[in-house]
């Protein structure tokens, strides 16, 4: 009985350190992520932690199950876009006065306000192609992998996503 005790710590400390690993490695990135899906800090890194926790979850469940940044980013995906269609469903409910003092009046602001009204007109599957490849850096054969579909689905998706960028955003190309 002892033997299985100690076995269990043994598996439950291993867990606990692979995901300190993955934390203090991906945290930061992950987190700037998915917060170009959801266009709010403390969002983002709610829905940060809510993948954290699928991971130590999964870590505890099985120490030797092999978890990438990958995985952190397939995994963050489907929680962003699970949000943005609960919130699609329910609608926006940020009151006046928060989004009267969130905007700045620099021509820099603006640019980034016109570029996350693009970004959220986008259908989430594209967006979720677009953030892998063009700001995760993954290769369209490594989001495909994450995404579940085939690459030229993926650059389907993001040339479909840029065309309609360009048209959102009065930019010719």
């Amino acid at each position: 009985m002892e033997n299985v005790f100690v076995l269990g710590v043994d598996k439950g400390i291993e867990a606990d350190a692979r995901l300190e690993r993955l934390v203090a490695e991906h945290q930061t990135k992950l987190a700037r992520y998915v917060r170009r899906f959801v266009s709010d800090r403390d969002l983002a890194l709610d829905l940060t932690q809510d993948v954290f926790l699928a991971a130590h979850r999964m870590l505890r469940a099985d120490p030797a199950r092999p978890l990438t940044g990958g995985w952190l980013y397939k995994t963050a995906t489907n929680h962003a876009i699970s949000y943005l269609r609960k919130r699609k469903r329910r609608g926006d409910t940020l009151p006046l006065e928060e989004a009267a003092g969130a905007f700045r009046l620099d021509e820099r602001s603006a640019q980034d306000l016109d570029l996350q009204a693009a970004l959220g007109a986008l259908a989430p599957e594209q967006l979720a192609c677009v953030m892998l490849t063009a700001y995760a850096g993954y290769s369209s054969g490594e989001a495909a992998l994450m995404l579940g579909l085939s690459p030229a689905a993926v650059r389907q998706r993001v040339c479909r996503a840029m065309r309609s960028l360009r048209v959102a955003l009065g930019t010719s190309a």
